[in-house]
Protein backbone atom coordinates (compact mmCIF):
# COMPACT_ATOMS: atom_id res chain seq x y z
CA UNK A 1 0.00 0.00 0.00
CA UNK A 2 1.46 3.68 -0.73
CA UNK A 3 1.57 5.97 1.51
CA UNK A 4 -0.21 9.51 1.22
CA UNK A 5 2.52 12.37 1.82
CA UNK A 6 1.03 15.81 2.34
CA UNK A 7 2.83 19.03 2.67
CA UNK A 8 1.70 22.36 4.62
CA UNK A 9 3.34 25.62 4.47
CA UNK A 10 4.14 27.64 7.47
CA UNK A 11 0.96 29.88 7.84
CA UNK A 12 3.05 33.01 8.45
CA UNK A 13 5.97 33.07 5.56
CA UNK A 14 5.03 34.63 2.09
CA UNK A 15 4.27 31.92 -0.68
CA UNK A 16 7.85 33.65 -2.34
CA UNK A 17 10.62 32.73 0.70
CA UNK A 18 11.20 29.86 2.62
CA UNK A 19 13.61 29.32 5.97
CA UNK A 20 13.50 25.84 5.51
CA UNK A 21 14.99 23.54 3.23
CA UNK A 22 13.41 20.50 3.93
CA UNK A 23 9.63 21.21 4.42
CA UNK A 24 7.73 18.73 6.80
CA UNK A 25 5.68 15.96 5.14
CA UNK A 26 3.14 14.91 6.99
CA UNK A 27 2.49 10.53 6.06
CA UNK A 28 -0.49 8.53 6.52
CA UNK A 29 0.84 5.05 6.52
CA UNK A 30 -2.30 3.03 8.43
CA UNK A 31 -5.94 3.31 7.52
CA UNK A 32 -8.41 3.21 10.13
CA UNK A 33 -10.11 0.06 10.20
CA UNK A 34 -13.32 1.60 10.60
CA UNK A 35 -13.60 2.98 7.37
CA UNK A 36 -13.30 -0.08 5.16
CA UNK A 37 -16.46 -1.83 3.99
CA UNK A 38 -16.65 -5.45 4.47
CA UNK A 39 -15.04 -7.39 1.48
CA UNK A 40 -18.57 -9.48 1.10
CA UNK A 41 -21.21 -6.99 1.72
CA UNK A 42 -24.74 -8.41 0.56
CA UNK A 43 -24.64 -6.60 -2.59
CA UNK A 44 -21.42 -8.57 -3.64
CA UNK A 45 -22.77 -11.39 -3.15
CA UNK A 46 -26.02 -11.17 -4.98
CA UNK A 47 -23.73 -9.78 -8.37
CA UNK A 48 -20.94 -12.65 -7.21
CA UNK A 49 -24.74 -15.16 -7.54
CA UNK A 50 -25.95 -13.73 -10.65
CA UNK A 51 -22.88 -14.14 -12.41
CA UNK A 52 -22.28 -17.77 -11.57
CA UNK A 53 -25.89 -18.16 -12.78
CA UNK A 54 -25.06 -16.74 -16.18
CA UNK A 55 -22.04 -18.48 -16.87
CA UNK A 56 -23.24 -21.77 -15.39
CA UNK A 57 -25.96 -21.26 -18.28
CA UNK A 58 -23.98 -19.79 -20.97
CA UNK A 59 -24.27 -23.13 -23.14
CA UNK A 60 -27.94 -23.51 -24.61
CA UNK A 61 -28.73 -27.43 -23.26
CA UNK A 62 -30.62 -28.89 -26.49
CA UNK A 63 -27.75 -27.86 -29.05
CA UNK A 64 -24.87 -26.62 -27.16
CA UNK A 65 -24.55 -23.35 -28.71
CA UNK A 66 -23.27 -20.06 -27.31
CA UNK A 67 -25.90 -17.94 -28.53
CA UNK A 68 -27.92 -17.91 -24.78
CA UNK A 69 -29.19 -14.43 -23.57
CA UNK A 70 -30.70 -14.65 -19.98
CA UNK A 71 -34.02 -13.01 -19.66
CA UNK A 72 -35.09 -10.88 -16.86
CA UNK A 73 -37.99 -9.08 -14.80
CA UNK A 74 -38.76 -5.71 -15.44
CA UNK A 75 -38.13 -4.97 -11.53
CA UNK A 76 -34.05 -3.39 -12.60
CA UNK A 77 -33.20 -0.55 -10.63
CA UNK A 78 -33.56 2.38 -12.73
CA UNK A 79 -30.69 5.53 -13.04
CA UNK A 80 -31.50 9.02 -12.22
CA UNK A 81 -32.24 8.81 -16.40
CA UNK A 82 -34.85 6.73 -15.41
CA UNK A 83 -32.91 3.86 -17.93
CA UNK A 84 -32.69 -0.02 -16.06
CA UNK A 85 -29.18 -0.18 -14.65
CA UNK A 86 -27.49 -3.29 -16.48
CA UNK A 87 -26.96 -6.30 -14.14
CA UNK A 88 -29.85 -5.03 -11.37
CA UNK A 89 -33.01 -7.07 -12.67
CA UNK A 90 -34.05 -10.28 -11.13
CA UNK A 91 -33.18 -13.61 -13.86
CA UNK A 92 -36.16 -15.18 -14.97
CA UNK A 93 -34.52 -17.73 -16.96
CA UNK A 94 -32.11 -18.08 -20.17
CA UNK A 95 -33.46 -18.48 -24.49
CA UNK A 96 -31.25 -19.55 -27.05
CA UNK A 97 -31.10 -17.73 -29.91
CA UNK A 98 -29.95 -20.42 -31.88
CA UNK A 99 -32.63 -22.96 -31.53
CA UNK A 100 -35.26 -20.87 -29.86
CA UNK A 101 -35.14 -22.91 -26.35
CA UNK A 102 -35.78 -21.60 -23.32
CA UNK A 103 -35.59 -22.40 -19.86
CA UNK A 104 -36.19 -20.85 -16.34
CA UNK A 105 -33.91 -21.10 -13.08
Amino acid sequence: MSALKLFRPQPDISPGESTDPHPVIYSISRVDDRVRLPVRAAYQQATLARARTIHANRTCPECGRTTVVPLEFTDATLSRNLMPVPGTATLAGFACHGCGAEWSL
